[in-house]
């Protein structure tokens, strides 16, 4: 019998190619605001959801200690892999490795003093997100530091459209825009678009959809706290700072 691990290839098949030309501005203001808790890292640092490496790439600059970078979707985890090797290069390289598997699938307890999570919280449904709370609480040793980026507290009262930008190579552009509304079960659908055109004509459209999953900050702090995980202040405007309990 087969006992290999069944990969995640579905998520970001549409999103992957416009990932870093798109979204690379607000994961940079992340980053830089990371840099800092990596340089004082002393045992590990682990990335829960690293994309395709935009704000590992940091942690790994920033730190002289082993960098563990977790994605499970194939098409995220493939930039990943082109973004470490050979542009890190060096002893930094020697440093990271990267894990095709959930989280919840991690075997390294207590070998990180700083857990990263970004643009992931919000898409777990909540029994799976309690479940990552635990297994990132397992992840550190006490008195060790997560960072994740501030959830939705609430649906939208109605659908709204956010631009992604817009980026030109050649004569052509690509843009995208984001649309997000109340969906069933409490969630909040958001329909990523993203275009390709060349003089004013789309030559390829791509379209993805996610759902998340809104939180009160109590409801996030009560979650953190039966995970022995304790919400202080914040990073950024948009990054929380979490400690686990000494």
């Amino acid at each position: 019998m087969d006992t290999r691990p069944v990969e995640h290839t579905g998520a970001y098949t549409a999103s992957a190619e416009f990932y870093d030309l798109l979204h690379a501005r607000s994961y940079h203001r992340h980053a830089q605001a990371l840099a800092g808790p990596a340089a004082a890292a002393r045992i590990g640092i682990v990335e829960v959801g690293a994309g395709t490496g935009l704000v590992t790439e940091v942690l790994i600059n920033a730190s002289i200690v082993p960098v563990h970078a977790v994605e499970p979707a194939a098409a995220m985890r493939a930039l990943l892999l082109s973004r470490l090797h050979p542009p890190v290069g060096g002893s930094a390289a020697d440093r990271v490795t990267v894990h095709a598997c959930s989280a919840l699938d991690l075997s390294l307890t207590g070998q990180a003093d700083l857990v990263v999570c970004l643009r992931m919280i919000p898409c777990l449904p909540p029994d799976e997100r309690r479940a990552l709370w635990r297994t990132m609480a397992d992840l550190l040793v006490p008195g060790g530091l997560l960072f994740l980026d501030r959830p939705p507290t609430r649906l939208p009262a109605r659908p709204t459209r956010r631009s992604l930008g817009e980026v030109r190579l050649g004569i052509d552009s690509y843009r995208g825009h984001v649309t997000a509304r109340a969906d069933d079960g409490g969630r909040i659908r958001c329909d990523y678009t993203y275009l390709v055109c060349r003089r004013g004509r789309i030559l390829r459209r791509a379209e993805e959809t996610f759902l998340l999953w809104p939180m009160t900050s109590r409801e996030l702090a009560g979650e953190l706290a039966r995970a022995g995980l304790v919400l202080e202040d914040d990073l950024t405007a948009d990054v929380l700072r979490v400690r686990r309990r000494p």
